[in-house]
């Protein structure tokens, strides 16, 4: 058995859409732990998993430090005498999340959507009046919603559970900045 360990719901539901685009139908478990904090709730599913020979991967935001993110769930799988391979979005090396990689692998055509959002935000901070800048999880979901219809069943459609990024309209899973994570994915699953 194959158990990915993710932080939340859209982790999930992008995992199960990319899996199932690669063709990867193993026996795998996706885990929404709800956020590294909450890891320590699981160690004896970690620890089940590796006793039935099965591998744990965890699939986590690097959000603001990359370096910082490793190292805490390294130190953590060493206290806890624990076995899985990890990837921080959004590739492995930079700090992001997921919203970060779904932003990169928009296809050509709605990047100009996205353009827009960017000159949104610079407006924002030419004002000069210590306003915030709405979420990454805003932006996707302002894309979405620009592209869906306005009907109550298209609004749904935006919701992170419920969308499809199988949809090439929307995203592009062909991207080459989805590689390492291709690479991670098939990887791990062959060994």
């Amino acid at each position: 058995m194959i158990n990915i360990f993710v932080e939340g719901i859209g982790d999930e539901k992008f995992l199960k859409d990319y899996l199932s685009f690669l063709g990867i139908s193993n026996d795998f478990k996706v885990i929404v732990v709800n956020g590294k904090d909450k890891l320590l709730q699981y160690i004896n599913l970690f620890k089940k998993n590796t006793d039935l020979n099965g591998l744990n991967l965890v699939v986590f935001d690097s959000d603001d430090d990359f370096n910082d993110r490793k190292n805490f769930l390294l130190n953590f799988k060493e206290r806890n005498k624990l076995e899985f391979q990890l990837f921080l979005f959004p590739n492995n090396k930079d700090n992001g999340d997921l919203e970060v990689v779904l932003e990169n692998i928009i296809p050509n055509g709605n990047d100009e959507v996205m353009n827009c959002w960017t000159k949104y935000e610079n407006c924002i901070n030419k004002l000069n009046r210590n306003l915030t800048i709405p979420a990454n999880k805003t932006k996707i979901y302002a894309y979405l919603e620009v592209l869906l219809g306005s009907t109550q069943e298209e609004k749904r459609k935006i919701k992170e559970k419920n969308r499809n990024y199988l949809n090439k309209k929307h995203w592009n899973l062909e991207s080459e900045y989805l590689l390492n994570f291709k690479e991670f994915l098939l990887d791990s699953l062959k060994n």
